[in-house]
């Protein structure tokens, strides 16, 4: 019975990134920028059945919270605040089609050789941790999933983190922006 659960988590997991991945195509390919939006929040809410299928509760709901909630919305805003017929006129969205399409083949080749790698590599017998041994003493990681990414973002990981808010921050501050200039 264990081996049945693990077998459909397994491919759970695949349809989900499979989704994600169409997702984040819709993303880069639409030319209309509602539409992106839709994409990146199909793509984050495959992402984030991604962690529940790992059996990442915690990471699941941070990933609705912050991206599917804040970080959407967010977009939304901005492109209904930003005039987006200026800048189609201008054909500026039509540019970036081969630069996405490179970064497109050069992703898949890295996820294929990362792939292979861990399935058929020396690394495939090393148990993958979520933080170092000394951070993980005393916790079963298995039931107090919060408690050990909390050990381990903001113990180990706490400088990018807040170089992740600054970064954030920058992008609202410019957006706003953006939305004011448009706006005069």
């Amino acid at each position: 019975m264990e081996n049945l659960l693990a077998f459909i988590g397994r491919n759970m997991f695949l349809v989900f990134g499979l989704m994600a991945v169409g997702g984040a195509v819709a993303l880069v390919f639409s030319k209309n920028a509602v539409h992106s939006v839709v994409g990146f929040l199909f793509s984050m809410l495959s992402v984030a059945a991604c962690y529940l299928c790992m059996s990442a509760e915690f990471l699941a709901v941070a990933q609705l919270l912050v991206y599917a909630g804040g970080i959407v919305v967010l977009f939304l805003f901005v492109v209904m605040l930003v005039e987006m017929t200026k800048f189609k006129e201008k054909g500026l969205f039509q540019v970036q089609t081969p630069y996405a399409v490179a970064a497109v083949i050069l992703g898949a080749v890295a996820f294929i050789g990362v792939f292979w790698s861990t399935w058929f590599g020396p690394s495939a017998a090393v148990p993958l941790t979520l933080s170092s041994p000394e951070l993980a003493e005393g916790l079963n990681v298995a039931s107090q999933n919060a408690e050990a990414v909390s050990r381990g973002l903001f113990a180990g990981y706490l400088l990018p983190f807040e170089i992740l808010s600054v970064i954030l921050l920058v992008a609202l501050v410019g957006a706003v922006t953006l939305a004011k200039k448009e706006r005069n």
